[in-house]
């Protein structure tokens, strides 16, 4: 799966946690915070990208994930 396509899925997800992200640009610089997803969503994105793609992310890489691109760039790293 390429960059890209990773961040359409992050997208995809995102809307689904909060519709109201449609209405900003979701860049690989917007943190959480900015797009109105909390540590509790951020949990449930989290889950939703394993159970429905198989994406793992390790527990000590979690903290590190604070923007769409370091959620994207981690899911890219465990699918490569």
């Amino acid at each position: 799966m390429t960059e890209e396509e990773i961040h359409r899925l992050v997208r995809h997800h995102l809307v689904s946690l909060d519709p109201l992200t449609t209405e900003v640009p979701i860049r690989n610089d917007s943190t959480f915070g900015d797009l109105g997803i909390d540590s509790m969503s951020l949990v449930d994105l989290l889950f939703a990208l394993e159970r429905e793609h198989g994406v793992e992310i390790p527990d000590e890489d979690l903290e590190d994930i604070t923007t769409v691109g370091d959620l994207v760039r981690q899911v890219s790293r465990t699918t490569a």
